[in-house]
């Protein structure tokens, strides 16, 4: 259906088809080939291939339609600019070229649409283009242009008419002057085009009706033939030359109808029936109705004069279409016009109280007739009468406003005539509450119930009663309960009390209908139509887009969702994106997803904390209460020796991870797209979720965080510096060649910092600038406690390397290849712990519930990496070298001296673990006798020559440790 573009005369579609619009620019989505999984090399001769193949494909073939109609959609979405204000005439014009577009789309499907797809689907999509057309037309004739056209045309067009105006310039100037009454014009227009384009031909229904009146096929004589008849076998048996009369006597008993008896009529004038009380003869009663139902029709379908004249005509009943014209002037100019028979109203009020009177009869019984005289008199229960749908009562309601608009402008005419300059002509307000009491009552009416229920029926209803906010409201009320019932999309919309009506819980369940509420939805808001529903039911009306974005998370159309999450609110759009978007894995796809946030002007920052926020949620609300913090050890008994010293626990952080872990480490991974500006959410973000893997003691989760969104990678990757270093220094390399270490017992101690730092006099999350300085000082707290899970991931691999050493000590083959493992395993150790012994590890915590929470892990891992630190050397100095069992005294000395390791081991309750680690590092160091003999190696540290380990020693009674406590 083209757009009904309104001619001031004709009421026509001055155009052939939708205008076309300039080609879209090549857009940034990406369309996504669909490969068929299916084996195509099965046995040739199995019989199940190609019939599954041909089973499938129309299903493929669908998918991909439907999945072409949303890109379609989104690109012309995304071409519409909506800052601007709703009395903007150009943000009108884009509203109605965007409008032509999706008309446009729907045709296209319908045109491409397999013969063999079903009626109900192919009229669906029929109707949907057709809606789009009706709602453009509607929409032009509520611009602010149109508006303000009528108002100038009210006093204007007026003042220009006289007495010798034609009916044609009288119904030009009326409309011109009315915009309300140009939407029911345009209403009626529709309803008209629709009834011609989706209904039967006229023959098809009378068919039956034409078969009872026995004319016969191909016999054009119409008229009352068989009464004719009667009446002239009257007249020869009685030799009557003059008309009969029913007056004549005896004419009451032998002309009757044979099959009651009814008296027949005696003249054959349009009106004999009803001034006679009198019958036809059954033949002609038949074909009485389908005549009058053949002028419902063409009415009903809006047929122009001259189709209606050539009709009749050709019939040779031309009285008919007299009547259908309003009996008065038929002048060329509007041989194509629909509304001659309301033109004419403005010559002949007569011929207008005569339809009332008519329409309003008991002598007339055909429902047809009764309708025919309705729409001519504007009589909306009269016309109703031969209604069978919804559209047909539309159109008798539409019809009755027009001419009652109509009327009171002829009335201002004709008193402005009289008194020339004292009248003005000020439209009657809309009908629109009349209107929106037919939609509601349709609604509960049983009879009209599988109507009401038809695919974009409730669209059409809320179109043309303008009750938006009812419709809009109602159907975010039933995505909420569909998206909870069915379980599609229950994670973006929260429950809700209210369900909404039955019909749009109906509505809500068919995307297609989804999808063209969206879009009316977004266009209406940018017009200024919806601005107080979204003042009172914002999270309803937002509830309509959020299920079509699940749509599109169905169909696997992540990249057109940004377009549509940018027209939800900034919280709604953080959350909708923020459950979507953890689910998307591939980088190409985030970093395709980013781009086109950053197109839509969503803020990525917040999208990307949203996505934390929701896939750890549970986890931060009970971080937030965190005051103690007692996960499993990573530290349990064991040893070599008699005297017991502790080892790390087998495989600590190898394992698999769970669903919800592999949520809250991919939530972290889109960290990598934040800027600069917003590190420090970063930094919160990652440091919360290293918080909440040591807190519950989930080694295999942090050892994954660690690996795969490390700060080195993310801050590079999102402000291309690596802020591991907080001084900006890398570390020193070594570049000593393994051999080199195995064959020198040098220990290098590990010292303290290089400077100390002063007292932080703000928390790095708060301090401004965009320096790298900044940004490492903002990420302080993070890369602590990475150093620290770097620092338990390296104990897991010297302990997993120590015990592949100790099971293969007997093989010397192997032996010396598992010292230099060990060697490394210890190097990296080494290295590792050195951040953890700094006095200011953990201890500048943001706020004080941050304290309490780095109070809390602080206490518990500082003393269970020491002790599996001191396990280590203790290790190392059985099967390397007895110069690390040094390296367990300067620790010693280490944690007495560090007021954080000290108080760590206290308030851990752990000093008890600590002074018997020491005491049997002290045994061991005093058995060792690797320096006796002529060929043993000097042990040699920094501090100068260690003669002073060279005791003699004997082995004694065991030493009581306890006592030692």
């Amino acid at each position: 259906m083209a757009p009904i573009t309104r001619s001031s005369v004709h009421g026509r579609a001055t155009d052939s088809g939708p205008r076309q619009l300039d080609s879209p620019p090549p857009s940034d989505h990406e369309d996504e080939e669909m490969t068929d999984e299916y084996d195509h090399e099965e046995d040739a001769q199995s019989p199940y291939q190609s019939s599954a193949q041909d089973i499938l494909r129309p299903l493929q073939d669908t998918a991909d339609r439907v999945s072409k109609q949303a890109e379609e959609f989104a690109k012309a979405l995304d071409k519409f600019v909506v800052n601007r204000e709703p009395t903007d005439q150009s943000l009108w014009e884009d509203a109605l070229l965007l409008l032509e577009r999706f008309s446009r789309i729907a045709h296209n499907r319908r045109q491409k649409t397999a013969a063999d797809d079903s009626e109900a689907q192919v009229q669906k999509i029929q109707l949907e283009n057709d809606l789009w057309v009706l709602v453009r037309n509607l929409l032009a004739c509520s611009s602010p242009e149109t508006i303000n056209n009528a108002q100038i045309a009210q006093d204007s067009r007026l003042g220009g008419l006289h007495r010798y105006s034609s009916n044609a310039e009288l119904w030009s100037a009326f409309l011109d002057s009315d915009a309300v009454a140009q939407e029911y014009e345009c209403i009626l227009s529709w309803l008209q085009e629709r009834a011609a384009e989706t209904s039967g031909s006229v023959e098809d229904l009378l068919r039956d009706l034409a078969e009872k009146s026995e004319r016969g096929d191909g016999v054009w004589s119409a008229g009352p033939i068989y009464t004719q008849t009667a009446i002239k076998q009257q007249k020869r048996t009685r030799v009557w030359s003059k008309p009969l009369e029913p007056s004549n006597p005896g004419l009451n008993r032998t002309h009757v109808r044979n099959s009651d008896n009814k008296p027949l009529v005696t003249q054959l004038d349009p009106d004999s029936r009803t001034r006679e009380s009198a019958v036809l003869q059954e033949q002609d009663e038949y074909h009485e109705e389908a005549a009058w139902q053949t002028c419902w029709e063409m009415l009903r379908r809006g047929q122009t004069a001259a189709d209606i004249k050539s009709w009749w005509a050709e019939r040779k009943e031309v009285w008919r279409y007299e009547v259908l014209r309003g009996c008065g002037a038929s002048p060329a100019e509007m041989a194509d016009s629909p509304w001659l028979r309301i033109l004419n109203l403005a010559t002949n009020p007569e011929w207008l109280a005569r339809c009332k009177a008519l329409a309003h009869n008991p002598a007339i019984v055909d429902r047809y007739q009764k309708a025919v005289y309705g729409i001519l008199c504007g009589d909306n229960a009269a016309a109703r009468s031969a209604g069978k749908s919804i559209d047909d009562h539309l159109f008798a309601l539409f019809n009755a406003l027009l001419m009652d608009r109509y009327l009171h402008y002829i009335q201002t005419y004709r008193e402005r005539l009289g008194e020339a300059g004292a009248i003005t002509y000020r439209p009657q307000p809309p009908s629109t509450e009349q209107i929106r009491q037919y939609t509601t009552k349709v609604h509960s009416d049983p009879a009209m119930k599988s109507q009401t229920h038809l695919p974009h029926k409730l669209f059409e209803l809320t179109v043309v009663s303008k009750d938006y906010e009812a419709f809009f409201v109602n159907m975010g009320q039933a995505a909420a309960y569909v998206a909870h019932t069915t379980g599609q999309g229950d994670d973006l919309i929260e429950s809700n009390k209210a369900h909404g009506n039955e019909i749009s819980q109906v509505n809500a369940q068919d995307q297609d209908a989804v999808r063209m509420a969206v879009h009316l939805q977004l266009i209406l808001r940018a017009l200024g139509f919806l601005d107080s529903a979204y003042a009172q039911h914002e999270y309803e009306m937002e509830n309509n887009i959020a299920s079509y974005i699940s749509f599109l998370q169905s169909i696997g159309r992540y990249q057109l969702i940004p377009t549509y999450a940018a027209k939800l609110s900034a919280t709604r759009a953080q959350h909708v994106l923020g459950t979507i978007l953890i689910n998307v894995t591939n980088s190409r796809e985030r970093d395709t997803m980013v781009r086109l946030m950053k197109h839509e002007k969503i803020n990525v920052a917040e999208v990307i904390y949203g996505i934390f926020s929701l896939a750890n949620y549970d986890d931060l609300q009970k971080l937030q209460k965190m005051t103690q913090c007692s996960p499993p050890t990573m530290t349990v008994p064991g040893g070599t020796s008699k005297f017991a010293v502790l080892r790390v626990r087998s495989s600590l952080m190898t394992g698999n991870v769970t669903d919800a872990d592999e949520r809250a480490l991919r939530s972290v991974e889109w960290f990598r797209y934040i800027d600069a500006e917003n590190w420090g959410s970063a930094a919160w973000a990652f440091g919360a979720l290293y918080k909440i893997f040591l807190a519950d003691g989930n080694f295999v989760a942090l050892r994954q965080l660690m690996d795969r969104v490390s700060l080195s990678e993310i801050s590079l990757a999102a402000v291309g510096m690596n802020l591991n270093f907080a001084d900006g220094e890398p570390p020193a390399q070594n570049d000593g060649t393994d051999d080199e270490d195995m064959d020198e017992d040098r220990v290098n101690p590990i010292s303290p910092s290089r400077r100390r730092r002063d007292p932080i006099a703000e928390h790095p999350l708060t301090r401004r600038g965009n320096d790298r300085e900044t940004l490492a000082f903002k990420s302080l707290i993070w890369r602590q406690l990475e150093q620290l899970t770097m620092a338990i991931d390296a104990l897991d691999m010297f302990q997993e390397t120590a015990d592949n050493l100790e099971a293969n000590r007997s093989n010397p083959s192997l032996l010396r290849t598992y010292k230099r493992d060990l060697k490394k395993a210890l190097d990296d150790v080494r290295s590792n712990i050195v951040p953890l012994l700094d006095n200011d590890f953990l201890c500048q915590p943001q706020d004080e519930q941050e304290g309490v929470q780095l109070t809390a892990i602080r206490n518990h891992y500082i003393p269970e990496c020491i002790l599996a630190y001191n396990s280590a050397l203790w290790f190392a100095g059985h099967f390397i070298s007895r110069a690390w069992l040094v390296e367990c005294m300067e620790l010693a000395q280490r944690v007495a001296e560090t007021p954080m390791l000290t108080n760590a081991f206290v308030d851990g309750g752990r000093m008890k673990e600590l002074v018997r680690a020491f005491a049997v590092d002290s045994e061991a160091l005093l058995q060792a006798t690797e320096q006796s003999g002529p060929k043993a190696k000097k042990m040699k540290t920094d501090r100068g020559n260690s003669d002073i380990w060279k005791v003699s020693w004997k082995e004694q009674d065991e030493i009581d440790l306890e006592a030692m406590d």
